[in-house]
């Protein structure tokens, strides 16, 4: 069966985790959330609850070897392993949406891409904002904010 391998580090040991959404998965996440899967995929992007029940259906297909089938515990490991924000979750939730053959995997570049550039407007609008506000009020950055943007990581 075609699914998406993940490489995480548990205990300090790397384990593979499979994930699909078999037809039976899916029809189980339409019921519930009353939407079609790239709906639900897609709102799953900033709604841990539809993200921990996708991951948990995902790891928990008939006859899976993965040691953890719990969407939640998948989370928090993810996290854990450095997967953080809109974009990763995003590309796991595509990268499964590919590998159940609800998407292919050109329709997951260009989501992956528009929620990136989605996210990025939002937040570089947002920190415009800000500097803009603290300079009408005459304040400095605050703690933790530097002048030279040129260092700044992005997300």
């Amino acid at each position: 069966m075609q699914t998406l391998e993940i490489k995480l580090k548990v205990d300090g040991a790397e384990k593979k985790f499979h994930l699909r959404l078999t037809a039976g998965g899916q029809k189980i996440l339409k019921e519930k959330y009353e939407e079609n899967m790239l709906a639900t995929l897609m709102g799953a992007v900033d709604d841990i609850d539809r993200a921990v029940d996708i991951l948990g259906i995902a790891l928990g297909y008939k006859d899976n070897d993965n040691e953890i089938t719990d969407g939640e515990e998948f989370y928090d490991l993810l996290v854990e392993n450095g997967r953080s924000g809109a974009e990763d979750f995003a590309k796991v939730l595509t990268d499964i949406a590919v590998n159940s053959g609800i998407i292919k995997k050109d329709q997951a570049n260009s989501v992956v891409n528009s929620i990136n550039t989605t996210y990025k407007t939002m937040f570089d609008s947002l920190e415009e904002r800000v500097e803009k506000l603290q300079k009408d009020n005459g304040q400095t950055p605050t703690a933790g904010d530097s002048e030279d943007k040129s260092d700044s990581t992005p997300l």
